[in-house]
Order: structure tokens, then sequence, then C-alpha cells
């Protein structure tokens, strides 16, 4: 979670933001001789912060990269601007613009990657994380990145290899299994995602999250009381049992395989809830919900669970 700014930084932020609108705009003071140059904008534009500095410095950066059309390093800061604008599109072509100028490298294509998985450019995205992983193939953050962008275009199969060659060159990275879990939970194998994540249920590194995700496998395979055991770690009886049961229904709206338990934990006697009657396309549907909650965050630490 960013740190909030000190108010003096706040201050300058607002002022220097102010003033280059207001230069971007030909709205400066009428007893100015002349407007600042095209290097001083730049320098200001790059001491802006937050959405709004970085619209301002995107507008100046866009009139420089006109004006050099050949300096890649331009381009990367175009991209840098627009991606803190929220402006993912623009800043993913930016960066492709550098590639062009500048040659591939691994941190240029994550990025791309990594901005086109935020703008919903699934299949760019992939295409970006496979040239990152021929170019770099001992770095996990390619295939991580590749598999969560192949879950999202819909081709769990790919997803789940590129997850396994990521975790073959980090076997703990708990991101990634999470990632590779959720993935298998969604093509209705939950007791192969609980393998996945069984680890997590004792390791003493394991994150919470992976927990919570080895607990919505778990409410899949039918051992809701185990899954409240394992949330227990984290939160109260009380809280734990709640969770459970939100999981079971999770579990109940995306697994295509046959009911699991009942999803009263305190109640199991109880008779069982009809389950729900969900297609296909409504499964495919809600799994892609599901991970595309994951995509506005970096790759290979990515892990959609509650």
């Amino acid at each position: 979670m960013p740190h909030p700014l000190p108010p003096s930084r706040l201050r300058h932020a607002a002022w220097a933001s102010a003033l280059l609108l207001a230069l971007l705009a030909g709205c400066g003071p009428a007893t100015r001789p002349e407007a600042l140059s095209l290097d001083s904008r730049l320098r200001l534009a790059e001491t802006l912060d937050g959405p709004q500095g970085g619209a301002a410095a995107v507008a100046v950066l866009r009139e420089a990269a006109a004006q050099r059309p050949k300096d890649g390093a331009l381009r990367e800061r175009l991209a840098a601007a627009a991606e803190r604008a929220g402006q993912e599109a623009e800043a993913a072509q930016a960066m492709r613009d550098a590639v062009a100028l500048q040659g591939p490298s691994l941190a240029r294509l994550l990025a791309i990657g990594r901005l086109e998985l935020r703008a919903g450019n699934h299949g760019a995205a992939a295409e970006a994380f496979r040239q990152a992983q021929v170019l770099a193939p001992g770095h996990a953050a390619a295939p991580a990145g590749l598999g969560l962008a192949r879950d999202l275009a819909g081709d769990p199969a790919g997803a789940q290899e590129a997850y396994r060659a990521a975790l073959a060159l980090t076997p703990q990275d708990w991101g990634v299994r999470a990632n590779l879990a959720l993935s298998l939970l969604l093509s209705g194998r939950a007791p192969d995602a609980v393998g996945t994540l069984a680890e997590a249920e004792y390791a003493p590194g394991a994150p919470r999250r992976a927990r919570h995700n080895l607990a919505l496998a778990l409410a899949a395979t039918g051992q809701p009381e185990r899954a409240v055991r394992l949330l227990w770690l984290d939160m109260g009886p009380a809280e734990a049992e709640a969770m459970t049961q939100e999981l079971v229904a999770i579990a109940w709206r995306l697994d295509p395989r046959p009911p699991v338990a009942a999803p009263r934990v305190a109640e199991a006697a109880m008779p069982r809830p009809a389950r729900p009657q969900t297609s296909a396309p409504r499964r495919a549907a809600s799994a892609r919900a599901i991970l595309s909650e994951k995509a506005g965050q970096e790759p290979a630490r990515l892990v959609a669970a509650p």
C-alpha cells in the first residue's frame, strides 16, 4: 500500500501539477515573457506524483516523443508516466516503441506483459511474456506471467504448463503455486489443487493467502472441517466457519464435478441445499472473473484468495 506523501511534498506536487497543466493549456500568466522550454517542462513533469501528475507528464512526453522520434529512453519515460496515469494501453504501446528503438530486454518485455494484462489484452500479454521467456529462460517471472495471461485467455492447459515451468525455477514461490492451484481448481481438478498447496497447511513460511487458496480447494473436495481448521491459523473460529461457508459456495459455483460437502460445517446433519445448476459458459465466466482480479497485480505474486 503506498505511503502518504508528507504535507510539504503534497504541496509541491499540487503546485507543480497546476503549473504544468497551465503551461500545457497555454494559460500562463500574461506577463510571462515566454513559455518554459520542452526540456524544462520534461524536468518538471518528472517531479509529479499520482494520476493527475502522470496525466500532465504524459502530455509533455507525447510532445517530446513526437519531436524526438528516435529517442527510445523517452518512450520508456512515457510508458512510466502513462502507467502512473492509469493509461495502460498507451503505456504498453510506448514500451513497444522503446523495444523497437532500443531492442528487447527482460525488463521491457515483462513491463509490456504486465501492462497488457492490466489493459485486458491477454493475447498480447501472453506473447510479451513468451518473448521474455525466450530471452531469459532462467527467469521465473516470464513463465509465471505467461501462465496468468493464458489462464485469462481461456487456455488452462497452457497456463498450467507455464506455471510448472516457473515452479521448476522457483519451487518455493507461493504466488506461482497458488496461481497453479487456482487454475487447476477452475479446470475441475480440485484434488490436484489441494496437492499443489498441501504444504501451506504446515509450512512456517506459507503466506496467509496461500492458506486461503488451499482452504478453497479443500472446500471443493468436500473437506470443509479441514478448511476451518486451516483458517483458524488466521482468524477466530466463528469467522473461519463463515469464510468456509463462502468458500464452499464459490466451489459449488466453479467446480463442474459432483457436489462437495454440505456448506454448513457445524450443521453437517442438516439436509443439503440443492446444488445450483451452473452451465459450463457461466462457470467459465466465473473463472475468468476470479482470475481477472489478479491481473492488476505483479505476475508471479498473484493470489486470488478472499
